[in-house]
């Protein structure tokens, strides 16, 4: 069973259950997790996604064989009742179960209106998932953050459970942090087999053709469109960005990401920091962005001015205040070293070869989730050089 499966991770984790399911590798059923709207029904959201012009190359041909293993669950996780109707009216109690759990709200505002949002969804969700799977022989894969560690110095292992205290950025890092420690304290009191799977920032995919694709352009994309944005509407207003020198984003494609949860499905691997280990200076991928954006008027400084014209006035109060403690960090380090053992001969490429491919992507579609869905749909999957204008 899989949740999440029209986000970006859940999307890439169903395709690669797919091309294990096609290569014969996977034996037994794939229940997505939906959520439906009428009059479209799961298994038409489920054909959406296999259809999509997007899926990589090297499964297509595993498509069609596996779509008959394929059994969407027309379900929401904040339901608690109709959840577990739904799965206890499904699965057949008492076969073993391996639930892939990746839905998620990433919302990384501190409104209360976001608190709301988290709470709900990756709370009180991951919550009635878990007690909807009682009495099943299950294993529960959790796919959580590296931020749910909360603001850490130096190096960050991968045992969060044992971590003393923390201090959260916003309500979205504590609702993964405190559901962390409900998913262990409940699965270890029923018995139920778990494993913590942390992915740190995460772009579109790197390894697997097409490339770049992505369903959603937040977080990473959300910062970059700002200048996108400010470049559509010609404002060239220039803008002193406090970034420091030595600052880093830990940034990982979602094709990699989703290769570990895979291999974690059939090889248990406890809790795993799923980061890039060689995290990428914040500048350079500023400087690469802005770039293919033509976006030139733009200086690096140590400090925020105090003599803000209207556009830096506007960048600190919305993405400057929302992601500046994710590009600004340079005293965080994620320890890889049982990511590369039990991903090994697997490796990350080097992100900074495709900068200019992934932002040139994200141009593509206007950095709109709408777009990028209106093409999945066409079966378009066309991507563009960088530095062309959005058509």
């Amino acid at each position: 069973m899989i949740t999440g499966s029209t986000g970006l991770v859940g999307m890439h984790v169903l395709y690669e259950l797919l091309g294990d399911a096609g290569r014969g590798n996977l034996a037994g059923t794939i229940y997505p997790v939906l959520r439906t709207t009428p009059p479209v029904t799961a298994s038409q959201r489920m054909d959406g996604i296999l259809q999509n012009g997007f899926v990589p190359a090297s499964l297509r041909d595993c498509v069609s064989p596996a779509r008959k293993v394929i059994r969407p669950l027309a379900a929401d996780l904040c339901d608690s009742a109709s959840l577990k109707q739904v799965i206890r009216s499904s699965i057949p109690a008492g076969e073993p179960l391996t639930v892939v759990h990746c839905a998620g709200s990433v919302n990384l505002e501190t409104t209360q209106e976001a608190k709301d949002d988290v709470h709900a969804h990756n709370y009180n969700g991951t919550l009635n998932l878990l007690r909807a799977l009682d009495g099943y022989d299950a294993r529960f894969i959790y796919v959580g953050t590296v931020f749910c560690s909360g603001i850490q110095r130096g190096r960050i292992g991968d045992d969060y459970l044992s971590l003393p205290s923390r201090v959260y950025r916003n309500p979205y890092e504590e609702s993964k942090g405190r559901i962390e420690l409900e998913i262990a304290q409940y699965c270890r009191e029923k018995g139920i087999r778990f494993q913590m799977l942390r992915p740190s920032i995460i772009c579109g995919r790197v390894m697997e053709e097409p490339l770049y694709y992505t369903p959603k352009f937040d977080v990473f994309y959300g910062w970059l469109k700002f200048f996108w944005q400010l470049k559509k509407a010609g404002l060239h207003s220039p803008l002193r960005l406090c970034i420091g020198e030595k600052a880093t984003m830990n940034v990982v494609p979602v094709d990699f990401v989703a290769k570990t949860i895979i291999k974690a499905v059939h090889q248990d691997t406890g809790q795993l920091n799923i980061a890039n280990p060689a995290a990428v200076n914040t500048l350079q991928v500023t400087q690469a962005g802005l770039e293919c954006i033509g976006y030139e008027d733009v200086r690096f400084v140590e400090s925020v001015p105090k003599d803000l014209n209207r556009v830096e006035q506007f960048y600190y109060k919305t993405v400057g205040a929302l992601f500046d403690s994710y590009i600004n960090d340079d005293a965080s380090i994620y320890d890889c070293s049982k990511l590369l053992a039990f991903m090994a001969p697997v490796t990350i490429p080097p992100l900074v070869e495709h900068l200019a491919g992934i932002v040139s992507f994200a141009m593509q579609f206007d950095f709109d989730d709408r777009k990028i869905n209106h093409a999945v749909r066409a079966g378009a999957h066309r991507v563009v050089a960088c530095g062309a204008q959005s058509g």
